[in-house]
């Protein structure tokens, strides 16, 4: 087994583990919340969050390594690959930003919510709507990335 092998191996294991925690979240456990569940919500979505985070950032690394095996920039930029590239490059960072604002804002706030004894509705709608958009950009991205790596 290859050093690139493994190296793959690692971005395709973060990225299952990024976005099948956040699907796993968006689809069982929000639901769950939304029927009067909040306070399990925000204690598993904060427990998940290192897993989450240490995803994200293996995704980043392995990436930033995989692009380096893509050939000569000349070659890429010919092929029309570096446009793919570059497509993928702002919609993982999107991903990553909406992302953050869903841990670092929005579950602080549902955790404020929670403590003072108010309604979640308005912090599970915030995480409702970014977890989708997240997800939607993870479709796009996972598109993107088997482009890339069929014509390399």
């Amino acid at each position: 087994m290859t050093f690139h092998l493994v190296v793959l191996w690692l971005h395709v294991l973060g990225a299952i583990v990024w976005v099948g925690g956040l699907m796993y979240q968006a689809h069982v456990l929000l639901p769950a919340a939304r029927r009067g569940s909040a306070g399990l919500f925000a204690d598993a979505a904060r427990r998940g969050r290192p897993i989450a985070w240490t995803a994200i950032a293996l995704v980043v690394l392995t990436g930033f390594y995989n692009v380096t095996r893509l050939g000569p920039v000349e070659r890429v930029m010919e092929s029309g690959t570096g446009l793919v590239l570059a497509a993928k490059f702002i919609l993982v960072l999107a991903a990553v930003a909406l992302a953050g604002q869903r841990d670092f804002a929005q579950l602080p706030r549902l955790a404020r919510a929670l403590a003072a004894r108010e309604d979640p509705a308005r912090a599970l709608g915030a995480i409702a709507w970014l977890d989708r958009a997240v997800l939607l950009l993870a479709v796009v991205i996972v598109y993107l990335g088997l482009a890339i790596s069929r014509a390399g």
